[in-house]
């Protein structure tokens, strides 16, 4: 076992995690902290996911833990419940600690902390690593890398959540993952994809992903050249940032070849469709787009182009327009939303089938429904007419047009 360092603070785990430790070796197993709760204490950041490794078989963990659920016994990993949130605690893998760390993938994940005789456990350097915000690969990036081609992904989120940079050796090998990374998992590529895109510098994530050769790897033809500055200038909202980076792409396809939810699939595979949101709409067509995707739909696309404006190098005589077209859109939401017409998403027109019926003379059937529909888009688009009388003269011109066939 590596000789702990007391000089290094020590980290603060809450006392749940504290007892964890406490019962693995007070039945005679070694067990320390280790990977990437303790990055993140070290970092002030939130923890996430709670590590321990362990001397102990997975059996003797179940034993000491009657609560403990085994989640991966092929790689030894037990789960222990508790206040703190899950503890995942892992036998070491290879005949000691020392072993165990050497094979991990980044310096920064391959500390470990012992309660006692407490001080840090750092063979390959993470806490040098940590100080110099670098993401450096465990002894040798490209071995690191042919183990799990999934580490480049990982190296890049990390760089874009810390703001870390990459050690150059670990950037150079980061090609060599990108032409093998198509044989992994796609529901594991999707996570780290997922965490690229919501990280802190998500537009530095996409370029390193980029160089790297690994975006071509998981889409094929290169995604739009801004992608980058778009997905930075939006919020943190992952279907939003997938559509940034898919603009002009089949992102319906793409999505579910990388196993995403079916639901925020079509979400982003609308978005894409529908973008620019100006394109070939006036402001009083956008009562029937609001129908269709929502108001948080609306947001989004005009988000979405917002972005995509704010990233051009030299603003134009065409983005100067299109600008102007989205204040104009925007207004025109404003106004849907102040009239009340589409609160918790459906429309509210002043009077419901009952008058229509009475005003047409018709009984139940598809023609009340067109008229319904008829008069919710003419309001949409002149939200001042939503009153019964213009109601009423608007249905009556209605009739006149097409309803009376009925």
């Amino acid at each position: 076992m590596p000789e702990p360092s007391p000089a290094v603070p020590w980290p603060d785990p809450p006392p749940a995690v504290c007892r964890v430790l406490a019962t693995l070796a007070g039945a005679g197993h070694e067990a320390v902290l280790v990977g990437g709760c303790l990055r993140d204490l070290r970092l002030g950041r939130p923890v996430l996911d709670w590590d321990v490794a362990t001397s102990g078989a997975p059996e003797a963990v179940l034993a000491l833990f009657p609560r403990a659920v085994p989640i991966g016994l092929r790689h030894g990993t037990v789960m222990v419940p508790g206040a703190a949130g899950p503890v995942d605690v892992t036998t070491f893998r290879g005949p000691d600690l020392g072993a165990d760390l050497a094979r991990r993938d980044f310096t920064v994940n391959a500390m470990a902390w012992a309660s006692g005789p407490p001080g840090w456990l750092d063979p390959e350097g993470g806490l040098r690593d940590l100080a110099a915000r670098t993401i450096r690969a465990v002894r040798s990036a490209p071995d690191r890398l042919a183990e799990d081609p999934l580490r480049a992904l990982r190296a890049v989120r990390l760089a874009a959540e810390l703001g870390f940079v990459l050690d150059p050796a670990l950037a150079e090998a980061l090609p060599s993952a990108a032409r093998v990374i198509g044989g992994v998992a796609r529901e594991r590529v999707r996570v780290e994809l997922e965490r690229v895109l919501l990280a802190r510098d998500a537009g530095r994530g996409l370029a390193l992903l980029r160089e790297a050769g690994l975006e071509r790897a998981l889409v094929g033809s290169p995604v739009a050249a801004d992608a980058p500055a778009v997905v930075a200038a939006l919020p943190p909202d992952l279907t939003l940032r997938l559509a940034a980076w898919l603009r002009g792409r089949d992102a319906g396809a793409l999505l579910a070849r990388l196993r995403f939810p079916r639901q925020r699939t079509g979400e982003v595979a609308e978005l894409v469709r529908l973008h620019p949101i100006e394109r070939g709409r006036a402001p009083s067509d956008l009562g029937r787009l609001w129908l269709r995707v929502g108001r948080t739909g609306v947001d989004r696309l005009l988000a979405l182009r917002e972005a995509e404006l704010a990233a051009e190098p030299r603003p134009s005589a065409a983005s100067a327009a299109a600008r102007e077209a989205l204040a104009e859109l925007r207004s025109a939401a404003l106004a849907i939303e102040r009239a009340g017409l589409l609160a918790k998403g459906r429309p509210r027109l002043a009077v419901g089938g009952e008058e229509v019926m009475a005003w047409l003379g018709l009984p139940p059937g598809p023609a009340i429904g067109r008229a319904l529909r008829y008069l919710t888009l003419a309001v949409l688009r002149e939200p001042e007419r939503n009153e019964p009388a213009a109601l009423r003269a608007l249905l009556g011109a209605w009739r006149e047009s097409e309803g009376d066939a009925e």
